[in-house]
């Protein structure tokens, strides 16, 4: 007996081993964020050293494009698809949820049939005009698209989908490693083989990237609801799924626009080097904003449940916590950043002094970002995505009106700030217009 009293621990070291175990999830996920980041600055590497800068264009190309489409094809369904499995998951109903899940993955599928069709017949017409070659670089890049936007808009919605189930940790990390790990499994290969990177491998390599996400997500979704049995779906309440799908899909698009803007409207108004420079302070300030980004896998289906309750105290106490939170995360790693500028500039081999102005005017812009918590994910989970919607339209439009006189009078530097303000705007907004929404159903 006296043994074992030794052995045991002490109260104070159990409160602290709980609090370990509790942090452990956070931590897991944070890390697998991280290597994510990590595993996407090895595919440039290693792209650019097999394929030079036009592999890395064209792997950019297709990326960004893919994932446009592919939001623009999941038609909001993701967002839906979070909150609809949150709270059937919630009420131990996960073969509800599977059932709405395979209605959305036929609807998604549906609409992808239609549009693949049109466009590979306007690719066959632009081919026999002898306008462009579907062998042409963008040719392939827009056939590789035709087949990589459904995998995306698929993978999204089974992402989305495990997070509401309370698998936050494996659908973040098969979402964000699997396809750098294939990308960087193929130049391998090519390494090894002395085989040529070529436009065609290339665009393989991140079609498949884009459909082993899509199978992984899909066999862990299906293995954690269908243990639950299938049972008739339920009338969902009013309050969470009133009909604002056609905002989820606005605001989805518009988003990814949003974060892809500044690489649309630089080019017009700065010199390839500014760009690169901005690219480089996007890339680094990313390493904190997806630290952020985690956070809307854990309270985003904490929001739904709380909404599916019309219990505005407990949505804004989740909000609170997400300002914290954020915060806590973001000053300490961003002032890192700021400190260390010059050796990192050095490191990437672009003009320090340019490269701190861009950090500086992102960190502007991402401190209110952090300080506003996550209103846009309340508002999106919540049956609000309509204001929302409205936040991002008029950030867009204010960019977009603006974007000629800042560009002509002050150049990439101006743009920097013009974007960084455009951020802390469609923030304090979406906080704003968040608040409101409490005060009202909380009458």
């Amino acid at each position: 007996m006296q043994a074992d009293i030794i052995l045991a621990p002490a109260p104070g070291a159990r409160h602290t081993l709980a609090r370990l175990r509790r942090l452990l999830p956070g931590l897991a996920m944070a890390a697998s964020r991280g290597a994510a980041v990590g595993m996407q600055f090895l595919v440039q590497i290693a792209v650019g050293g097999l394929a030079g800068p036009a592999g890395l264009g064209l792997l950019q190309l297709f990326m960004s494009w893919s994932c446009i489409l592919g939001e623009v094809l999941a038609l909001g369904l993701p967002a839906r698809a979070m909150r609809t499995t949150a709270v059937n998951w919630d009420r131990g109903e996960a073969g509800s949820a599977w059932l709405e899940l395979e209605r959305s993955a036929s609807l998604i599928l549906k609409v992808v049939a239609f549009f693949a069709l049109g466009l590979l017949l306007s690719l066959w017409l632009i081919d026999s005009v002898g306008h462009a070659s579907a062998t042409s670089v963008n040719g392939l890049i827009l056939l590789a698209t035709v087949f990589a936007a459904p995998l995306f808009a698929l993978s999204r919605l089974g992402a989305d989908a495990l997070k509401g189930s309370d698998a936050a940790l494996p659908a973040i990390a098969l979402e964000s490693l699997l396809a750098p790990l294939v990308i960087l499994s193929v130049c391998a290969l090519c390494w090894l083989l002395a085989y040529p990177l070529g436009k065609v491998a290339l665009l393989l390599a991140g079609l498949a990237g884009f459909a082993v996400t899509a199978l992984a997500l899909w066999g862990a979704l299906q293995g954690r609801l269908m243990k639950v049995p299938v049972s008739r779906p339920k009338a969902i309440p009013a309050l969470v799924f009133k009909g604002d799908l056609a905002a989820l899909w606005a605001t989805g698009v518009l988003g990814i626009a949003f974060l892809h803007l500044p690489f649309l409207v630089l080019p017009w108004y700065a010199g390839t080097d500014a760009v690169g420079v901005y690219a480089v302070a996007f890339k680094l300030m990313n390493i904190v904003t997806t630290l952020l980004i985690l956070m809307a896998a854990i309270f985003g289906p904490a929001f739904a449940r709380a909404a599916a309750m019309a219990d505005s105290s407990a949505l804004r106490a989740l909000l609170w916590r997400t300002q914290w939170i954020s915060l806590a995360i973001f000053v300490p790693l961003d002032v890192l950043l700021l400190v260390a500028s010059d050796p990192i500039a050095q490191l990437f081999n672009v003009p320090a002094a340019s490269l701190r102005v861009f950090l500086v005017a992102m960190a502007a812009g991402q401190l209110v970002n952090a300080a506003t918590g996550l209103p846009g994910v309340l508002l999106n989970r919540s049956g609000a995505a309509g204001l929302e919607l409205r936040a991002l339209l008029v950030c867009l439009a204010g960019v977009v009106l603006s974007a000629p006189l800042v560009g002509e009078g002050y150049g990439a530097h101006g743009l920097a700030w013009l974007f960084s303000a455009a951020l802390a705007f469609k923030n304090l907004a979406s906080y704003l217009l968040a608040t409101l929404y409490l005060k009202r159903i909380g009458k």
